[in-house]
């Protein structure tokens, strides 16, 4: 699997440009002849990009017109709207999209919706993954039958016994938030606490690594347990800078700008103290 050589993330092939891209830094990488690993030329296109998933509908149903609705045929003027009214007007009988597709459009023809590998949005590591993907293919598959005919949804998984599917299945929308907001409750996240991530980037991991551990330390002296981590988020590189992340999970009734004002503080005496030095440290507050 190639990787960007800037960040921690492996490339993706276009095949408008047939190049490999990197969807974090925007790097264009040639496509290789030969496997870098084993040189041995062995180089297969796998995945399930919206190119490739539309190349697969072609040879399914030949001579059906498709669209595609991504990133890459949306960046001219009106390109999105033109390809919502050629589908609207039956133009085109089948839409391949990313999950922009899922926001907002009503088609009145639509029979069959299909969602591939949901387990990538239910498995991503963040506490909202379950409510994102109960929101997003619950919203994908209210466009299918949406008039008088009833509508085809088929979900593709390797977690069929998920309880999402369980609520989904049903409609079940009170089921689903009992059973999420006591898991929340649980284990103490939004609503019951609101959370404040801290980033620190810096291009020596080493230092990345020994800034985050002091900063963490010096909160977790001031704020006990309401502090988590650090650790590397998802993606750990960016654009050549190395990534930590602190959690601060603070009461819903605290005084965010007294909560402001003490990680300016800590902040503040650590760049003092040159413990900063290269770093950039930056605070996402309720990240959605």
């Amino acid at each position: 699997v190639p990787k960007c050589d800037h960040c921690d993330v492996s490339l993706t092939y276009h095949r408008r440009i047939d190049k490999l891209l990197c969807h974090y830094c925007g790097s264009p990488y040639a496509v290789p002849d030969v496997c870098p690993a084993c040189k041995e030329p062995g180089i297969e296109v796998l995945g399930y990009g919206t190119e490739r998933i539309e190349e697969e509908v072609d040879s399914c149903f030949p001579g059906v017109a498709i669209a595609r609705l991504d990133l890459d045929t949306t960046r001219n003027k009106d390109s999105y709207e033109n390809i919502i009214e050629d589908f609207s007007r039956g133009k085109s009988q089948i839409l391949v999209g990313t999950q922009m597709v899922t926001k907002g459009l009503d088609f009145g023809n639509v029979s069959v919706v299909g969602v591939v590998n949901a387990d990538a949005i239910i498995n991503f590591p963040d506490f909202r993954s379950a409510e994102r993907a109960f929101n997003m293919i619950e919203q994908v598959a209210g466009r299918a039958g949406r008039k008088n005919s009833e509508g085809k949804v088929a979900i593709q998984t390797y977690s069929p016994s998920h309880p999402l599917f369980r609520f989904l299945l049903s409609h079940d929308y009170h089921g689903f938030y009992a059973n999420e907001i006591d898991e929340r409750r649980r284990f103490n996240y939004p609503p019951f606490v609101r959370v404040i991530y801290i980033y620190i980037k810096h291009k020596d991991p080493v230092a990345v690594g020994s800034i985050a551990n002091d900063l963490a330390s010096k909160l977790r002296t001031l704020l006990g347990n309401r502090i988590s981590g650090p650790e590397e988020p998802t993606v750990a590189r960016v654009q050549t800078l190395y990534i930590r992340r602190i959690m601060l999970k603070v009461e819903t009734n605290a005084s965010i700008s007294k909560v402001k004002q003490l990680l300016n503080d800590v902040r503040i005496e650590m760049t003092n103290a040159g413990r900063l030095s290269g770093a950039i440290v930056y605070y996402d507050v309720d990240p959605m």
